[in-house]
């Protein structure tokens, strides 16, 4: 069952539409794969008899329904194990789809690594799309049961294809801010994976500053702020939901080419005096100056304060370096 947390229940209801369109495609997949087990073990008498019926009255006594079964079946007769793999590849596709909405969310409990506990629930999604591959295996009449099981090449997520990776499901992880360590959820960063965590307790004040890449979105909000933008970007894209004191920011890859352009920074809070989990004071500062430095333009705008200070972002940076262009033109002018 999903969290009491209202914060999960909030990430759900955000992902509404990403989590829909999976669940479609499973019982898609689910339909073909039952469809593919019906007429392979369909007996001959049965072929016939469907084959009677799809060719009419017309074809009465001109065209034997049995031969005509047996020469262009849509899906050979399948042997005892490509049967028993069919049923199998069944039940895990039905599985996937009876979990409901808890499929989407992963319980990290305190003390566990993050990553063991997404890549358990993404391998569970890895045998159902083996399951798919098996059913189209015997529906083509490839399957052979002597060669690796299909099932068990596509659940983990280091064996994911490009195309597997692009159909991940979206989803809501609940774990302590202790246990949060940026390294462990970089290996999903990929295709159009969606991943909303829901921080429980104290954590590092930006702990997902590590996670930003060029096309990489990634939002940390003590709010719904910012995760209509996570839901529409057609990349892998990381959000989490923190305390009130820790950083708050996103960056979009949208925004522009450069990082400065792409980051936006809402709260940057003073460096921690204190370890959070595994990481030291002296890390967390660093991940705040990180922050800070990528949020930074890359050239100074002279005031009248300072020959150049540094400016906070863009727009800032486009209104100081217009004023004091207006400026040096004045001075020139008289």
């Amino acid at each position: 069952m999903p969290s009491e947390d209202p914060r999960v229940r909030l990430a759900l209801e955000v992902l509404a539409d990403p989590i829909a369109e999976f669940r479609a495609a499973i019982a898609g997949a689910l339909a073909q794969a039952e469809a593919v087990l019906t007429a392979a073990t369909a007996t001959a008498e049965a072929r016939a008899a469907q084959a009677r019926a799809e060719l009419g009255v017309f074809a009465e006594g001109r065209v034997d329904p049995a031969a005509f079964a047996t020469r262009f079946a849509r899906v050979a007769h399948a042997a005892t194990d490509a049967r028993a793999g069919l049923v199998h590849a069944v039940s895990i596709l039905r599985g996937v789809l009876d979990q409901g909405e808890g499929l989407f969310v992963v319980e990290v409990p305190a003390g566990t690594d993050p990553a063991a506990a997404i890549g358990a629930r993404l391998e569970q999604v890895g045998q159902a799309f083996g399951a798919v591959q098996l059913a189209e295996q015997v529906r083509g009449g490839r399957y052979r049961s002597e060669a690796p099981d299909p099932v068990l090449a596509a659940s983990s997520y280091r064996r994911w294809n490009a195309a597997a990776r692009r159909l991940a499901p979206p989803l809501v992880v609940s774990l302590e801010g202790s246990d949060l360590r940026a390294a462990a959820l970089a290996d999903f960063c990929d295709g159009r994976a969606k991943l909303v965590l829901v921080v429980r307790g104290p954590c590092a004040p930006a702990p997902l500053v590590r996670l930003i890449t060029p096309k990489t979105l990634v939002l940390q909000t003590a709010d719904r702020a910012g995760l209509d933008r996570l839901v529409a970007y057609s990349g892998p894209a990381v959000a989490a939901l923190v305390p009130p004191e820790a950083a708050r920011f996103l960056h979009d890859p949208a925004g522009g080419r450069e990082a400065w352009q792409r980051l936006s920074v809402l709260e940057l809070p003073q460096p921690p005096r204190r370890a959070v989990g595994g990481a030291s004071a002296w890390q967390q500062a660093e991940d705040l100056e990180q922050l800070a430095a990528l949020a930074r333009t890359p050239f100074r705008i002279p005031t009248s304060a300072a020959p150049a200070t540094p400016a906070l972002g863009g727009s800032d940076a486009v209104d100081r370096l217009a004023s004091w262009l207006l400026t040096q033109q004045n001075s020139l002018d008289s």
